[in-house]
């Protein structure tokens, strides 16, 4: 996998529920140039959420969806507090969302990796401790760097 850095950090943002952290970190991924869409994407990552919840424990939600409307395969990363996902779910602390572009070939398999390598860094408890602790946005890109496979 290639070196991939978050498209945005947000730490300590005050939201009110899961559809407005979704809606402002889709908002976040296109003013970093990573959307040709914003509300395709947006369309799609909550149709996506409607389908299965994408809270995977250890308060970490992944909000993503494959989309033509997005530009390139990026990520946002989104620290908050005790925001709930879902009614039977944990409540949530750490937002990562994900847009990745509907492509056919060898970046289906990258996409796949992508998730994968989020979702196994999001889960260990070392990294995480490191996201509550975290006083600047570089804590969190370290977690990132020093983790994903060159």
């Amino acid at each position: 996998m290639n070196h991939l850095s978050p498209a945005f950090i947000e730490l300590n943002l005050k939201l009110k529920n899961k559809d407005d952290a979704i809606s402002l970190l889709v908002d976040k991924l296109d003013e970093n140039g990573c959307l040709k869409n914003k509300k395709k994407y947006l369309d799609a990552v909550l149709e996506r959420e409607n389908l299965l919840s994408t809270y995977c424990g250890h308060n970490i939600a992944i909000p993503h969806a494959v989309s033509k409307a997005v530009k390139k395969v990026s990520f946002g990363f989104c620290r908050t507090t005790n925001l709930e996902w879902d009614k039977k779910d944990e409540s949530v602390q750490f937002i990562l969302i994900l847009a990745l572009p509907d492509s056919k070939g060898e970046e289906d398999n990258y996409h796949i990796d992508l998730m994968s390598q989020i979702a196994s860094l999001a889960l260990e408890e070392e990294v995480r401790e490191v996201w509550v602790n975290a006083k600047t946005e570089e804590d969190i890109s370290k977690t990132f760097h020093q983790n994903f496979i060159p």
